[in-house]
């Protein structure tokens, strides 16, 4: 898009102008500051910087921008293409376009027909660029230059020196590395350490945190945990990264709980960016990658993040704050196998960064069933699982974090929360299973938790979506879970499960035998998309929780009430026990019958099948 302003066009950061270029030129082919070639793909291209007033022209997928790095990566180089005596066009090696195709690089309003940049030699090694604009019949020159505050390229309509950009074509792997930035993001942005909190610990201060090496950190006081960050140029900010320390998986009380990231221009007056509270996203994993998503906006220079608060200690830590994308160089895997009921791992290291990241194998699913359950991982031969616990699957979960409030009430869920259609993207994640650094000795030493729950006196929503290809009436589905404290679940709006306190578990527990186990009625599901919603209210003290979801096929034995496979008096009691106090602990296949409903008629039929008729 175009200004016109006393006859200067002017580019904005986001469009700038380096359209269709062909480049002639007035002086002999020996006499250009760069080597031509007709095909850029040849292995003998030579490859350049594009410099102008101390700025890099950088590549993108739509638009040139600039940037003060002189960084070797692909975005920055580009190659003269054509012959002395057709021209000369520019082309870019990242993105393997010319500027000015269509798609890349925005041109001026659709009826001005673009022409031709010609070289114009300034001196040996520098020159300007001047294009043609076809308006009106007749061809008017503007020289492209660099508009210092607009922070971007823009043309002038005239012929003075004053208004003409001197370019410079600097050869592409000869060039001086800056080592003003510590870090540069996908875009090419300079990041560098200006000021920041001071530690108590050697060789764990604040300029850690922008040094781009995740095996370094700031450790010390939540209150001096804090760091001013200088880019490149000014930038929006589309996302942000902290990454935990090395440590963090030994000393989880150290991880962050609230924070907030603000921008400047100027370095002094700032504005808020992103602020957390309680926010229970830091994993428990060392030097781990954690994004934060923004969206843009306004563009600043200065960047100052803040802890507000620790999680469970005096001492607060994290490696590195990263302003918008990085790149990572992953190095091969390390592997873990999956069983047939747990995930493996692929865990792989950044050689730049020294950053780590964790991709999920799916189980093997080769069970080995023995009497119908597998020795392995205790799965049922007839059992679907359709939400997986956190110790066998790091899923995420939503969740709304809200405290009770002061007259001892507990917060009310929004309305429709625990609905299908409910929209909840503005939710946080987390990954289960969740507990508060005191529920991780017994009788939870061998339970592993994947996100920390914060303070006391405080709810939890949480939403799951699945979905089913259909009901079946007589099927057995099974909600697992260890809970502290009251939890309250619901299956598309429907409550299921309304239980006071916390489970009781077993010293030195494992999955299998700490968990609670409750029957959700078939009538609670559809077919298509289901949403499992829990409420959870914490009282006091530690907490722990996670679940999981299961169906079990009916039995395919008839009058088989209990799933055990024979038809006994049990099966009778069980039906009994269903219809006198609703106990469906031991119902797994009531409808006998097949109307759709359990009955005494049920009991009759099971009653037939045990006396023969």
């Amino acid at each position: 898009m175009k200004n016109k302003k006393n006859n200067l066009f002017v580019l904005s950061p986001h469009s700038f102008l380096l359209v269709a270029i062909m480049l002639v030129f007035s002086v002999t082919a020996k006499a250009l500051p760069f080597v031509p070639t007709t095909d850029p793909s040849a292995s003998d291209t030579k490859w350049y910087h594009l410099k102008t007033e101390g700025f890099y022209v950088v590549g993108g997928q739509y638009s040139a921008t600039v940037s003060t790095s002189s960084s070797n990566n692909n975005d920055y180089q580009w190659c003269f293409v054509g012959t002395e005596s057709t021209g000369y066009k520019v082309y870019n090696k990242q993105y393997g376009k010319y500027l000015g195709d269509e798609g890349y690089m925005i041109s001026l309003d659709t009826d001005e027909e673009y022409m031709i940049v010609f070289y114009k030699p300034r001196t040996a090694n520098t020159f300007y660029l001047m294009h043609t604009i076809k308006d009106n019949g007749a061809n008017l020159n503007y020289y492209l230059y660099y508009d210092a505050e607009e922070e971007g390229l823009a043309t002038h309509g005239t012929t003075g020196n004053d208004t003409r950009g001197c370019f410079e074509a600097v050869e592409a792997g000869n060039t001086p590395q800056s080592t003003e930035w510590t870090r540069y993001d996908t875009n090419g942005v300079g990041y560098k350490y200006i000021d920041g909190g001071t530690s108590p610990y050697a060789n764990e201060s604040s300029d850690n945190l922008s040094d781009n090496d995740a095996s370094t950190k700031f450790c010390g006081s939540p209150s001096n945990l804090w760091v001013i960050i200088e880019a490149s140029k000014r930038v929006p900010v589309y996302q942000y990264s902290i990454v935990t320390a090395n440590d963090s998986r030994q000393y989880p009380t150290r991880a962050l709980r609230s924070w907030k990231l603000q921008g400047s221009n100027d370095n002094a007056n700032w504005d808020d960016i992103d602020v957390r509270t309680d926010c229970p996203l830091m994993p428990f994993a060392d030097q781990e990658e954690v994004l934060f998503y923004i969206g843009g906006g306004t563009t600043y220079r200065y960047f100052k993040f803040t802890c507000t608060a620790g999680a469970k200690s005096d001492i607060s830590q994290i490696s590195e704050i990263w302003i918008n994308g990085q790149q990572h160089y992953w190095a091969s895997p390390t592997v873990t196998q999956p069983t047939c009921g747990v995930h493996g791992t692929k865990v792989y290291f950044c050689n730049d960064c020294h950053s780590y990241k964790t991709e999920i194998i799916e189980p093997t699913g080769n069970h080995n069933y023995v009497d119908g359950v597998c020795s392995l991982c205790g799965k049922k031969e007839n059992e679907i699982i359709l939400l997986d616990n956190g110790q066998a699957n790091p899923y995420k979960n939503k969740f709304l974090h809200q405290y009770r409030n002061n007259n001892g009430t507990w917060p009310a869920a929004p309305n429709g929360w625990n609905t299908v259609n409910f929209n909840d993207n503005g939710w946080e994640e987390m990954t289960m299973p969740t507990a508060s650094v005191g529920h991780s000795g017994s009788p939870f030493t061998s339970l592993i938790y994947n996100s920390y729950w914060y303070g006391e006196y405080n709810s939890y929503l949480f939403r799951r979506t699945f979905n089913l290809d259909k009901v079946d009436a007589n099927a057995t589905y099974t909600f697992s879970c260890v809970h502290d404290d009251n939890m309250v679940v619901y299956v598309n709006g429907q409550e299921v499960i309304n239980a006071e306190g916390w489970t009781e578990t077993p010293n030195n527990c494992t999955w299998n035998n700490a968990k609670e186990e409750f029957n959700i009625p078939a009538s609670a599901f559809q077919a298509g998309k289901n949403v499992l919603a829990i409420y959870m209210q914490q009282n006091f003290g530690g907490t722990y929780f996670d679940c999981d979801l299961r169906m079990s096929a009916p039995s395919i034995v008839q009058g088989d009430v209990n799933g055990d496979g024979v038809v006994t008096a049990a099966d009778v009691t069980a039906l009994y026990d269903y219809l006198l106090s609703n106990d469906t602990s031991n119902l797994k296949n009531g409808d006998q019958n097949c109307d759709g409903s359990i009955t005494a008629a049920d009991v009759t039929a099971v009653y037939d099948i045990l006396l023969g008729i």
